[in-house]
Parts: C-alpha cells; structure tokens; sequence
C-alpha cells in the first residue's frame, strides 16, 4: 500500500543535522529527504534539535491534526535524552548527576506517545539509534572547557568514555522492548553501524551525528524496509 503521508517526530538525527566547519546546519540530501523521494510521499518533518521524548510528545500534541492525516507516524528518540549536563558534572563532580530523563520517565512518555498517534489515527514505527562514539563525543563537548573541567568530567566519567556509549545503548534497548511491548515495528538503523569494522568513518567530528555518508547508509536500510 502506497503511503499518502508521513509525519516524523524526533531529534536532530531526523531534522538531518550535521556539523561542518565546526557549525551544525540541515543537510539537504538527509535521510528522510532521501525517503521521501523514494517513497514519493509527503513527508511532514516535525523533528527539532536538541529535543527529548518529553519535548517530543508536547510536539506531537501541537501538531495532532497533522498526526490524524498521516498513514505513518515515525519516532525517534532516546540520543538527548540519555545524555547529561555536561557543565554542571564539569563544575559539581561529586554531586548525583543522571541522564537528561530518567529512564522509567523515557518508558512511560514514550509509552504514551505511541498510544496518542495511535488514538490520532496514525500508525506509529519506532526508529532505533544509529551508534556514537564516546571518545570523538566526549573530546567535542569538552574541546573549549578548561583543563580542570576536562578532568573534573573525565574523572566522574571514571577515566573512560564507556559510561557514555553504556547509557545511550540502554536507551537504544529499551526502545527495542517497547516496540515488543506495544507491537510497535521497530526500524533497526543501529546494526549497519555495527557491521562495519570502522563505523566512526559514517559519523560527524562530534561523534553523535550521523555525516552524510551516515545518511546515506540509513536511506539505504529503511529503503530495504519499505521494499
């Protein structure tokens, strides 16, 4: 069946932004643009930067009569919000300090968000992450701090940059089991990252961003899916 509409609600990876010369701007061939030309439908790109599940799901309020017209509601959170505060870690290092939402908060909300486009009348599809690299991340976010802040960070970091590819794997995987919980298809544009040996080649400098050869790779898988 041809799709007539889609609607996407997400964050920067589906707004299509990457950083150039040390500034982030929108690639025009991203890949929902590369979508939409192969699938020949509209698309209505909803997705901001820097946005959270929370964020997402006040978004999808102020546009659901959008959401009512569309075949398909795309989803993709989970980057923000399994980050942190970088400068508050970096000036209270021995304070508690957890990820932008909490992980039962990314649960619930998103739990709601899918039954909300669901009542919409859309279909809601879940994409999941594409991978990062805690080492390039972590190297952008700290490159203009001081030498204190640096260790400040990278001491509650516990010297290495696992922690950081740890909590956002976990909210990969958490959106994996809700796509099982809620029987909700999941695109996995995660594993094309995974099978090549090198996968930091398809990412932007900062280490979070897919580049457009990032992009690219992705058109392709969800490409496939639609085929």
């Amino acid at each position: 069946m041809k799709l007539k509409s889609i609607v996407t609600l997400g964050d920067s990876i589906t707004k299509g932004v990457v950083l150039e010369n040390d500034r982030y701007c929108v690639l025009r061939d991203n890949f929902i643009e590369q979508c939409r030309d192969y699938l020949q439908t509209d698309v209505s790109n909803l997705s901001r930067m820097g946005c959270t599940i929370t964020r997402g799901a006040d978004i999808a309020e102020q546009h659901a009569e959008q959401i009512t017209k569309a075949d398909l509601t795309l989803i993709e959170f989970g980057g923000n919000d399994s980050d942190f505060d970088w400068q508050a870690i970096a000036q209270s290092p021995e304070d508690p300090h957890g990820p932008k939402t909490r992980l039962d908060l990314f649960r619930d909300t998103y739990s709601r968000l899918i039954q909300r486009v669901r009542d919409l009348g859309s279909r809601p599809v879940l994409l999941s992450l594409p991978l990062i690299s805690g080492e390039a991340f972590m190297e952008f976010v700290t490159r203009r701090m001081s030498a204190d802040a640096r260790e400040n960070i990278y001491g509650w970091l516990g010297g290495h940059t696992d922690r950081v590819r740890n909590y956002h794997d976990m909210y990969n995987l958490e959106i994996f089991r809700l796509g099982s919980a809620w029987r909700v298809p999941v695109l996995d544009i995660t594993t094309p990252f995974l099978i090549d040996q090198d996968y930091t080649r398809y990412l932007c400098p900062d280490g979070i961003h897919p580049n457009q050869a990032g992009h690219s790779l992705i058109a392709k898988t969800l490409q496939r899916y639609a085929s």
